[in-house]
């Protein structure tokens, strides 16, 4: 295998991860509150959008405000999740030639917990506590469990950048969500970047040694996707902004038409990565339907 592109590719994110350093302590001016009477979150983006579940705009600011809570308390423990993961193999036989990179990849993903972990801190009273995910999280075989962390993290990545690049230029959200979401964003799109060459190279690998594993590891992938999704409708969320029966809107806003539309296209472009990789036989978005 001609490695030259990667390697040019890793020298290439650690150098912009250098030259893009920036200390998260001191980058945002933290305001003394954020108004409640403003959009946290756009509403075209809230998981009701689309649906006539809530109508009332007082509720669905306060719907924002606790979706922009579960959105950043999700980022929190998802990041918590991969930087154990990252941690436990760097400086490994197998990932001795991505060292330099997961370094400043832990780096920064230390950076965007702190930041969204502050800014619920500071404005909401904390965040959410992490739900137990149904999905195993190991037990694959050593190479096709390197496979199922870094599609995992890859996921996760895509999902969130997916709001942060459109709420870190959105006018209608308060100055410090818009910049921490801009942050965010900036960096997420070296981790993609590397994310995606690096599962790639990962699934070849356990594949040739281990191929009676493939549609395993395809559904399981698939399952990881639709469990993200359902982590953005949190009922906490429904019943916070203080609507009543919180499971039945949940579980009407995850099955309504435009809702599942948008899922699809939520997950498109990491669809598509694992189709075109060849770790999808046929796209999570041809098959999706909430449960």
């Amino acid at each position: 295998m001609d490695d030259s592109g990667f390697s040019t590719m890793l020298a290439r994110l650690s150098e912009k991860s250098r030259d893009e350093y920036y200390n998260p302590y001191t980058k945002f001016t933290w305001p003394d509150t954020v108004p409640e009477d403003q959009w946290w979150m756009n509403p075209d983006y809230l998981t009701v959008s689309g649906t006539v579940l809530i109508d009332d705009e007082k509720t669905l600011k306060a719907l924002a405000r606790y979706e922009t809570v579960n959105f950043f308390s999700l980022h929190v423990h998802g990041i918590r999740e991969l930087m154990i993961e990252v941690a436990k193999r760097i400086h490994t036989p197998d990932f001795a030639e991505y060292n330099e990179y997961l370094h400043h990849f832990i780096g920064e993903e230390n950076a965007h917990m702190w930041f969204f972990a502050e800014f619920c801190h500071r404005y909401t009273g904390g965040i959410y506590p992490e739900a137990a995910s149904p999905l195993r999280r190991e037990g694959f075989g050593n190479l096709w469990d390197d496979v199922i962390v870094f599609s995992r993290i890859l996921i996760f990545e895509e999902i969130f950048d997916y709001y942060n690049s459109r709420m870190g230029k959105d006018q209608l959200i308060p100055d410090i969500l818009r910049e921490i979401h801009a942050a965010h964003h900036h960096d997420e799109s070296r981790h993609v970047a590397f994310g995606k060459q690096l599962v790639k190279r990962l699934y070849d690998r356990a594949l040739a040694a281990d191929p009676d594993r493939r549609e395993e590891i395809e559904k399981y992938v698939k399952d990881y996707m639709t469990y993200s999704v359902r982590s953005l409708y949190n009922p906490q969320i429904f019943r916070d902004c203080g609507v009543g029966n919180p499971l039945a809107v949940r579980r009407e806003a995850l099955s309504h038409p435009v809702r599942e539309a948008f899922h699809v296209k939520l997950m498109t472009r990491v669809d598509r990565f694992f189709v075109a990789a060849g770790i999808f036989s046929t796209s999570w978005g041809t098959e999706h339907v909430s449960a």
